[in-house]
């Protein structure tokens, strides 16, 4: 029989179990990479010993497995257009956890008459308020804020040049509906704060004015950002503040929260988004389409029962596209600490009603791990993908504020609940996320998924390497990261394969340069900041690894730490068709508590002679000569470094230009960001070229 094509592209689904994996949960959802030409597949799966559990059809490019398949081997396999995609195996151990999703009906049972009947209810408040007495007071300072800045304005998209300017709206519109209005009805339900619940209600109303069909459209030409603002902070915020409107304000209500739920299905559907979960912002909207069934569940229960059914065989099933069972998320640090956090209100809606989690996957409970090591309380870069640089100078709040508490709380190892802790202390106010900030109590439940905290971590699924000298301690600490993904280049990643980085004392050195602009897709964002030229990487003739491609991939060929020192060994060559051989080797040492180095080695082989151009970029320091060496010099230390082979050229600016003489991709808006510097070594075509780098680090 034929074999099934079964070829990844651009933010297409990964197949779920490998071939030889053992699941972590039980039953594990099947899935496969949808077929262009296919309408219905066969799914056969049975035992080791050959009998059969399901033979099911199914349009979907998934299977939902509602049933515990117990202990032991199973065989699956996948047919279509009499072709198939061939037998694979894994195996569920006797420790695997039960995953046994309630179906919509038996969550809309579970769910309260009243309102709230969100993860809070009524009752809470007392022990709410003395378990987290010190993120009141940061509450109580967000009202004030609220109540002195006054409603948002009707949203205005158009500028005076006659440009429709959704950013404008956006930064507007976080600052009052995901800032003021959610502070307002949390201090309402709170602290019985009459003020605050006259804001949020005026809020709500005045949201319901711009309905789901015009400015604040999912679908709109505005684009979906202020739209998902919406969906975000409305249903949370209607909950807790119920008993404050009459029955034609409910009724509006309702048709507004609706009207976006009936959007959010119908989206995801003509977008494919089962096949294609990699499309970022779809992918934060069935947890809204969630909480607008819950918060609706008894005034709408036919339509809240769709709604439901959606959102639960998503999560289910093929979430978390981005995070992995290594507990790294694919977008890289920036997108992790937010993308992490939208789903949380309706997963904790869920347990309320019905005592079942879809934290149990193994992402969730590893997660905190990733933000140990990317993440650290002051930390003023975050490398790899898009929202690398100093974000709060140009999206004030979205950066999370604290990507822990959560994560940390329930499944972290001590070192991630002290970051929470230290992350917490820096908050003035809350800027962005205040929907997961006052949770029912939770016991802490780790039971060592998350792994111990070390200086060396690799998460091998999602391709991202950290190497500290004393990750505990962020001020004292070297860092050196990496990242080699097999997920490519698409969506917010970058064409960097073999990427690295290194921080000291949470500062940038050498790092990825580049940042949005003004908004996501500017001529500087898409022609600098996702492409090679922007990154620690190197050039073919020319030539960067292929932007938004699923091929343009990288493989973690070794890695280990023994004492000491940490290597890991790259193969970077799917990125670069142009060559047969593409093998970076880092090798990191501590030296001494305030010293380390970093050993780089590139091999480079190709059938025909390709000329190579080598990029570093530095963060905020300049390059200046010491003998032999190039140093950058910042307040918390110093890199020395020294490329060990000549070049045939060799140049240094501060532009966003390739090559020296190339057009400026400056951003069209330039925001109060450092200045980067860009430094090449072009070296002759040659079949094969070796380029061996030195940076000796020092901790001020």
């Amino acid at each position: 029989m034929e074999k099934l094509a079964q070829k990844r592209v651009a933010q297409s689904i990964f197949p779920a179990p490998l071939d030889g994996e053992t699941v972590e949960i039980d039953p594990p959802s099947l899935q496969w990479v949808g077929e262009p030409d296919v309408k219905k597949y066969r799914i056969v799966l049975r035992t080791a010993g050959g009998k059969i559990l399901v033979n099911h059809e199914t349009s979907k490019n998934y299977l939902w497995l509602h049933k515990p398949l117990g202990p032991g081997e199973f065989v699956w396999n996948v047919f279509a257009n009499d072709k198939e995609r061939g037998e694979w195996r894994f195996t569920v151990p006797e420790n695997a956890r039960p995953f046994i999703v309630p179906t919509a009906r038996e969550l809309l049972n579970a769910l309260p008459a009243e309102h709230p009947r969100h993860y809070l209810r009524q009752g809470d408040q007392e022990e709410l308020r003395q378990r987290y007495a010190n993120k009141i007071e940061i509450l109580k300072r967000n009202i004030a804020m609220a109540l002195e800045q006054g409603f948002m304005p009707y949203p205005n998209y158009y500028r005076p040049d006659g440009w429709v300017d959704g950013r404008r709206v956006l930064d507007v519109e976080r600052e009052y509906l995901d800032r003021n209005l959610v502070a307002c009805a949390l201090g309402y339900f709170l602290l019985g704060d009459k003020a605050a619940g006259a804001y949020a209600k005026e809020a709500v109303l005045r949201v319901c004015e711009w309905n789901p069909a015009g400015p604040m459209s999912v679908n709109g030409e505005y684009g979906d950002e202020a739209a998902l603002s919406v969906c975000r902070s409305l249903p949370f915020s209607v909950d807790l503040t119920w008993d404050l409107y009459d029955e034609r304000e409910r009724d509006w209500i309702q048709d507004t929260l609706l009207g976006h739920g009936r959007q959010i299905m119908a989206r995801a559907i003509r977008h494919n988004f089962h096949c294609k979960p990699g499309q970022s912002h779809i992918g934060r909207m069935p947890g809204y389409l969630g909480e607008i069934a819950i918060v609706l569940a008894k005034e709408a229960p036919a339509e809240a029962e769709r709604f439901l059914d959606f959102a639960l065989e998503i999560y289910a099933t093929l979430f978390p596209h981005y995070g992995c069972k290594d507990g790294g998320w694919a977008e890289g640090p920036f997108y992790a600490s937010t993308y992490t956090k939208w789903y949380l209100p309706f997963f904790l809606a869920v347990e309320r009603a019905t005592g079942f989690t879809f934290l149990t996957k193994p992402f969730y409970r590893r997660v905190s791990q990733f933000f140990m090591h990317f993440c650290q309380p002051g930390q003023e870069v975050h490398a790899f993908c898009d929202g690398h640089w100093d974000t709060h100078l140009e999206w004030p709040g979205f950066q999370a504020q604290d990507p822990f508490a959560l994560y940390a709380e329930r499944f972290g190892p001590q070192l991630a609940r002290d970051f929470a802790r230290q992350s917490l202390q820096n908050i003035d106010y809350f800027r962005l996320h205040l929907l997961d900030q006052f949770l029912p109590p939770m016991p802490h439940q780790d039971d060592g998924a998350a792994g111990p905290a070390e200086n060396f971590h690799v998460f091998p699924d999602t391709g991202f390497v950290s190497m500290h000298t004393d990750l505990a301690h962020p001020s004292r600490d070297i860092a050196v990261f990496a990242r080699c993904s097999k997920w490519g280049s698409a969506s917010h990643q970058h064409a960097d394969q073999g990427n690295f980085a290194i921080l000291i004392g949470g500062r940038g050195f050498i790092h990825p340069t580049g940042s949005f602009g003004y908004r996501y897709g500017e001529p500087h964002h898409r022609e600098w900041t996702q492409q090679t030229i922007a990154q620690n990487c190197f050039l073919i003739d020319g030539v960067g690894q292929q932007n938004f491609s699923a091929d343009a991939f990288g493989r973690l060929l070794s890695y280990g730490s023994e004492g000491n020192r940490s290597q890991v060994v790259m193969d970077l060559s799917p990125a670069y068709p142009a060559l047969t051989r593409a093998e970076r080797t880092l090798v990191f040492t501590t030296c001494s508590e305030d010293t380390a180095i970093l050993e780089l080695r590139d091999i480079i082989e190709a059938e025909h002679p390709v000329a190579l151009d080598w990029r570093l970029h530095s963060y905020t320091a300049k390059p200046e000569q010491d003998g032999e060496f190039l140093l950058l010099k910042r307040e918390t230390g110093t890199v020395r470094f020294q490329i060990h082979e000549t070049p045939e050229s060799y140049w240094m600016n501060d532009r966003y230009q390739f090559p020296l003489d190339g057009p400026d991709l400056s951003p069209s808006v330039q925001r109060e960001l450092p200045t980067q510097y860009h430094l090449n070594w072009h070296f002759a075509p040659a079949t094969r070229h070796i380029i061996t780098a030195t940076f000796l680090i020092h901790l001020s």
